[in-house]
């Protein structure tokens, strides 16, 4: 087993510390600036009420798009502060979002990844990816629909070399909570969203250069639904 169920105490203190950052490559392409709306147009419902609503989209309309200010308060939302004694300093995180976009207003369609402290995204290549995106999500309709995937992963053996095997444990619960961050924000600004698997490896093999060797942890789709009487169809 790889687990134990307890820490001794220098195991403890050898657990709480900075957490290893991820070593994302400076913004080397275009970068496109993220903008979340002021207070006044964000979501008003309450975290009960988005909850109770909160599901998982089934079907994606592929002709609907989702507004730029909509996206960045998903990834906003989602890259806020974790308070977890792996994540220290506060605003730590063993994450790097990559993301597929095929129908975001303001956004070429194509593959990105996020910076953070820029709150852009760095174009990493264009081109209508659909296809990809259907083949990546084991085949599925829902991320070639969808408006755009999202993807969790993480430089796993910096991960575990700094907290031995709990490390990705530590690494899956902050993309679990990351990617229920961004299941809430879709909803409460009233599109979809659904969790999906993937094919790891082809994943990082996408993403790569630029995400050679991480480990894809979580990959939420997010779009509009298909409205009653209508049907959807791949482009």
């Amino acid at each position: 087993c790889l687990w134990r169920k307890s820490l001794s105490a220098d195991e403890a203190k050898q657990w709480r510390g900075s957490a290893p950052v991820p070593e994302t490559h400076r913004a080397g392409g275009e970068l496109f600036s993220l903008t979340v709306p002021d207070e006044p147009a964000q979501p008003t419902d309450s975290l009960q009420q988005v909850i109770q609503r909160r599901g998982s989209t089934r079907r994606f309309d592929p002709e609907r798009v989702l507004t730029l200010a909509e996206l960045s308060t998903v990834l906003d939302g989602a890259t806020a502060p974790v308070p977890a004694d792996f994540l220290e300093p506060a605003g730590a995180t063993l994450l790097d979002l990559y993301l597929i976009v095929h129908s975001v207003e303001g956004l070429a369609p194509g593959a990105y990844v996020y910076h953070r402290e820029e709150r852009a995204l760095e174009l990493l290549k264009r081109g209508e990816f659909r296809g990809t995106a259907g083949r990546l999500g084991l085949s599925q309709e829902l991320p070639a629909l969808a408006a755009v995937n999202i993807y969790s992963m993480t430089d796993l053996p910096t991960v575990v070399e700094r907290f031995g095997n709990r490390g990705y444990r530590a690494a899956q619960l902050e993309g679990g909570i990351r990617g229920g961050r961004m299941y809430l924000s879709a909803y409460a600004q009233r599109f979809g969203a659904t969790g999906l698997t993937f094919l790891d490896d082809e994943v990082t093999e996408f993403f790569s250069p630029h995400a050679a060797g991480k480990s894809v942890l979580f990959l939420a789709a997010l779009g509009r639904s298909v409205r009653r009487g209508s049907s959807s169809r791949t482009s």
